[in-house]
């Protein structure tokens, strides 16, 4: 992305005033701590003033940088200055030299950053000579000119509009870095924010606004509560709305046009509200209720009943804002969710969080979050923290889904609302939902509500339907259809699964992906050689007064709710199976594979056996407290590379003959057009690089590894994104590819080199000593 493109994001709306009015205030109150950072830069710039940087005095300038690097809140991390320092130590000359030139005023800024860096690691390719310490060194030399540079900072703020990192180059990150202060000065100055701005002012308002929970959930508050009031007077107000359709800027108009152009219903009326607005015509009520009429007249079913008129010319205001909300709901999210009272539990991840979309994308002029428990099906019935804002202002607290509030007497919401929005504070939302949360957690998991569940029949859903179709996103095999009908027809049949084949071909993915095409959870492990049924099964472990306890391990914690004491089915992920001594590791869970009941030697501290057994008819939902129970309709999904099917450990034939081993294989006919499907899915451009398109290029590249090691496309997707950011197919190649070379022969590796070279993809010739230098070193070869 371009600057100008970043600058257009930046003040797309108002978020910025917003942003820059509260980061002002906050700057006054008892909460902001960056004061020091003024100080100490102001003692290194009158340090650095009209200092000539000799190899004389160079290495006590690095050991002053190191004293005035604070050891709380520092600037750089320690490990940076002491490479550095170490740097100096062997070359002063060489450092004295590239520190003048850094601070070359009247040079190319990246020029100068990037000579610094490239000779730094061409000292210590290891070093730690990242971004934060060129921020540092400058804002030392010039703290109004030069900013200091905190990665997560700088990330978090462009994540703020939408915009992905720039680039993982040093010199080029801090110069983009650098730029985007720029354009914060000059819009401060501009507006009157600040006087006489620096680099300091807005290095300090990106590191204030991503790094104070407080400041951050209050821009995001004002942010959405004025969406929330615009949209809720053109709720109250067609033709207020209307007027406004009238003023939006053409470019969104063709947008919204482009994206409308092929439907119809609802989305015909805004194709041709759009059409009107293009052909420089101001459309009226009259001729929206025309457009209505036009759209319902060709259809025989009432199309519009749902509609309100709000929610058919909601996305004329919305869809430029939707991304931003959602963005700054997140932030929302991410914080109440960060409450330490917090840490010990487990929410439902990324859910609920409801934008001015609406649960069913009708619009409407309210936006939240709720959180609830990881291990409830849904919102509605759970007990819930709330955070939302409307055009009334904030509310917050515990409220109670629609399901569960059936089957509950008594009070229980406990919400409360800031009406203010000045009023609005985080700490005032921590310090409800802290103190409602012992109630939430006693509506959720409170004996009366089991009690409830029981007596009523209602049953936990634990089965799976096996005869859904199963469906799988953003993954391509060649045979897609051959492969899902094994994996079904297995799954359906009984069968626990393993995927075998190359590395790379997503067989990792493959397997989130049937569990979520199921709609069953899953837990993921990677299996281990030393792995024993302590970490599978479970085993004695010490509590807080010194008596032992049985501590469940990973397969029974997929059966049992820890809270609830509910039967639940959670399927096993396991990667990489043939690592560890299966029979060994899950002995106990093969003999309940298997049909048979098992009595393990631990014993609860009422002194029950623990005992696991297979499911039996309909008396499973709550097991006995030294029970757990494997559902009928559990599976194992294993994964295996081809290469190391030797390495398999030896499997009872009991448990053998209870998988399916499904081959997961890399596509026959490797070429350009294969390859540009790929990128499609990836989201990668495809574009000419070094003289031949990437998908040529990469397509070359699999076709000459794959006649020495096959390797799936998961590789070949590390390759494509490293030589679309750096453009060097060698070090693509020397990170992702020759490591999986490991075990072939000396002349098959030489010949492999050799080919790559002498391919259309000439990078390879031109690298061939780098090349040719990584294979001695890693696999001790000499050409």
């Amino acid at each position: 992305m371009k600057i100008e493109d970043v600058k257009g994001k930046l003040f797309q709306d108002n978020y910025i005033d917003i942003a820059v009015e509260e980061y002002l205030k906050f700057k006054e109150s008892n909460e902001y701590g960056e004061k020091y950072k003024e100080l100490v830069l102001k003692k290194l710039n009158d340090y650095l003033n009209n200092k000539r940087i000799t190899a004389g005095n160079v290495l006590e300038v690095i050991k002053e940088f190191q004293n005035q690097n604070p050891p709380s809140g520092s600037f750089v991390h320690w490990k940076c200055l002491f490479d550095l320092l170490n740097f100096v130590t062997q070359d002063p000359f060489k450092v004295a030299e590239l520190l003048n030139f850094l601070y070359e005023d009247s040079g190319n800024l990246n020029l100068r950053i990037k000579r610094f860096i490239d000779s730094a690691k061409d000292y210590n390719p290891r070093g730690s000579f990242g971004t934060p310490l060129v921020g540092y060194l400058l804002a030392g030399y010039d703290m109004r000119r030069y900013p200091l540079y905190k990665d997560d900072a700088f990330k978090d703020f462009l994540k703020s509009f939408g915009i992905d990192e720039f680039s993982k180059d040093v010199a080029e990150k801090y110069y983009n870095y650098y730029l985007i202060c720029k354009i914060l000065i000059d819009y401060f100055e501009k507006k009157g924010y600040i006087k006489n701005p620096s680099m300091l002012d807005a290095q300090d308002f990106i590191f204030c606004i991503t790094s104070y929970k407080e400041l951050m959930c209050k821009i995001a508050v004002k942010y959405l509560y004025g969406h929330a009031k615009m949209l809720h007077t053109f709720e109250e107000d067609i033709t207020e709305f209307i007027d406004y359709i009238n003023n939006l800027p053409k470019d969104y108009i063709v947008h919204l046009k482009n994206k409308y152009s092929e439907d119809k219903k609802v989305n015909l009326i805004r194709f041709k509200i759009a059409e009107m607005l293009l052909q420089n015509r101001k459309i009226t009520v009259k001729d929206f209720e025309e457009l209505k009429n036009d759209v319902q007249n060709k259809s025989e079913k009432n199309i519009l009943k749902p509609w309100s008129d709000f929610g058919i010319l909601f996305p004329f205001y919305y869809d430029r804002f939707k991304e931003k909300v959602n963005i700054e709901l997140k932030k929302i999210y991410n914080a109440v969710k960060s409450i330490e009272h917090f840490s010990d539990f487990e929410f439902k991840e990324n859910k609920y969080i409801c934008d001015f979309e609406g649960p069913a994308n009708f619009g409407s002029s309210i936006c939240g979050i709720a959180l609830y428990p990881k291990d409830k099906e849904t919102h509605k019935t759970s007990a819930q923290l709330l955070f939302d804002v409307s055009a009334e202002g904030v509310r917050y607290g515990l409220y109670v889904g629609s399901e569960l509030q059936l089957r509950i007497n008594g009070k229980t919401e406990d919400i409360e609302i800031i009406t203010n929005i000045e009023d609005f504070s985080f700490s005032k939302v921590e310090e409800k939902l802290v103190d409602v949360f012992d109630r939430f957690k006693e509506l959720n998991y409170s004996e009366q509500h089991n009690e409830v569940s029981t007596h009523e029949g209602k049953k936990l859903e634990i089965s799976v339907d096996f005869d859904k179709t199963l469906r799988i996103e953003n993954l391509f095999f060649e045979d897609e259809e051959v492969l899902l009908k094994r994996i079904s027809t297995a799954l359906k049949s009984g069968k626990h699964i393993i995927l075998i084949g190359p590395p790379g071909t997503g067989k990792t993915k493959l397997a989130k992906e049937i569990c979520k095409s199921y709609g069953v959870e899953y837990e993921m492990v990677t299996a281990m050689s030393d792995w024993s049924t302590y970490d599978t099964i479970g085993g004695y472990k010490p509590d807080i007064d010194g008596s032992l306890f049985f501590d469940e391990g990973v397969f029974l914690r997929l059966f049992k709710d820890k809270n609830s004491k509910t039967l639940t089915n959670k399927w096993l992920i396991i990667d990489e199976i043939n690592r560890a001594d299966i029979d060994k590791a899950f002995g106990a869970l093969f003999s309940v594979i298997t049909g048979q009941r098992v009595i393990l030697s631990f014993k609860t501290k009422e002194g029950e056996n623990i005992i696991v057994r297979p499911q039996e008819g309909d008396d499973d939902i709550y097991p006995k407290d030294h029970e757990y129970i494997v559902p009928r309709d559990f599976r194992i999904i294993g994964t295996m590379n081809t290469f190391d099917k030797t390495s398999l450990y030896e499997m009872s034939y009991a448990f053998m003959r209870r998988f399916a081993f499904i081959p997961v294989t890399i596509p026959k006919n490797i070429d350009g057009e294969l390859v540009e499907k790929y990128l499609r899915i990836w989201g990668i451009e495809d574009r000419s690089i070094n003289n031949i398109s990437l998908k040529e290029g990469l397509a070359k590249v699999w076709e000459i590894t794959n006649r020495y090691r096959k390797i799936g496309p998961g590789i070949i997707e590390d390759v494509a994104r490293y030589v679309s950011i750096e453009g060097d197919y060698t070090s693509a190649v020397i990170l992702y590819t020759l490591p999986q070379f490991e075990g072939l022969l000396e002349n098959e590796i030489k010949n492999f080199v050799e080919e790559l070279c002498q391919s259309e993809v000439d990078d390879f010739a031109k690298q061939k000593e780098k090349l040719k230098d990584f294979v001695s070193d890693f696999f001790g070869i000499s050409f």
